[in-house]
């Protein structure tokens, strides 16, 4: 009998970069399964997992502690700044820098970013809403400063918009640290075993997308928002590497330092185990992709 699992990521080229040989059946499934394929905002996912709705799932890294006891860390997979992240943003013509009295808009309350924006900024207004509509509302007047995420953090020229803070890099000023944005993760029903297979059969997906970039990049850039796709490349670039596929030594200390701060702040109650699922010895990652 055949296993159908549920994966959901969100609808960005570099997820879909990942995710193309293991969706179009370049990378095949786990032995007796079969997957099915979901792609929803990341404030989206995050809820899903409360009720473990998908079996594996891209999330925020600091909602983690709230599903730990449902979930596994992959270590492929990872979205991972160093030195860079999500970015708070104003007007073109706006002049402050200070956010005491201002309305800030978030891309939700369980977000990477929003935490950041707690960490480094107080006395300000946030309002939630789909991180692809803060720009716009940034140039509308609806709110005074945002929190830019995915490939918005690309387009500040276009909009226009003015960056106040890449809080990724104030992120590694403040700790040496690259900054893991977003995981992915399996529910622990599934087993060791089948876990384990999924980390492998995810983990081939990506290094397929690295040896046929071309192949990925055109699936990717159904996912892209814009024309751009110099954008998108670029974007896929930052996120398509060996922190990635295999999460080293610093991202993990990264990632322990993150939860580590958002229970210093009250962000979150507790730091939980980082257990993480490796991928089989035998893979070995690739180097990272350099566009010229």
């Amino acid at each position: 009998m055949t296993r159908q699992l549920s994966i959901a990521y969100t609808p960005d080229p570099d997820d879909a970069f990942h995710y193309h040989a293991l969706e179009t059946g370049r990378i095949a499934a786990p032995p007796g399964c079969t997957l099915g394929f979901t792609h929803a905002p990341i404030q989206v996912l995050n809820e899903s997992c409360r009720q473990q709705v998908h079996d594996v799932c891209a999330i925020s890294s600091v909602h983690y502690p709230a599903i730990s006891d449902d979930y596994v860390i992959l270590a492929s997979g990872a979205s991972v700044g160093r030195g860079y992240g999500p970015g708070l943003a104003a007007a073109a013509h706006s002049r402050f820098d200070d956010l005491v009295g201002r309305r800030v808009a978030i891309p939700g309350e369980l977000t990477t970013g929003n935490f950041l924006l707690r960490y480094f900024y107080r006395g300000y207004t946030p309002v939630v809403m789909p991180f692809d509509a803060i720009a716009a509302a940034i140039v509308a007047g609806e709110v005074d400063a945002g929190v830019l995420i995915h490939e918005e953090l690309l387009n500040y020229a276009e909009q226009p918009l003015r960056r106040i803070c890449c809080l990724g890099a104030r992120w590694y000023e403040h700790t040496g640290l690259p900054l893991p944005v977003g995981l992915n993760v399996a529910r622990r029903a599934l087993g060791t075993a089948l876990i384990g297979a999924l980390e492998d059969a995810i983990h081939a997906s990506m290094r397929h997308g690295l040896d046929h970039y071309d192949e990925a990049m055109a699936f990717a850039s159904r996912f892209g928002r814009g024309p751009q796709s110099l954008v998108r490349e670029e974007f896929v670039a930052k996120f398509a590497n060996d922190d990635t596929l295999l999460m080293p030594a610093d991202v993990r200390a990264g990632l322990a330092t993150l939860y580590e701060r958002a229970v210093e702040s009250g962000f979150i109650a507790k730091v939980p185990p980082l257990d993480l699922v490796d991928p089989s010895p035998q893979d070995v990652p690739l180097a990272a992709v350099a566009l010229g």
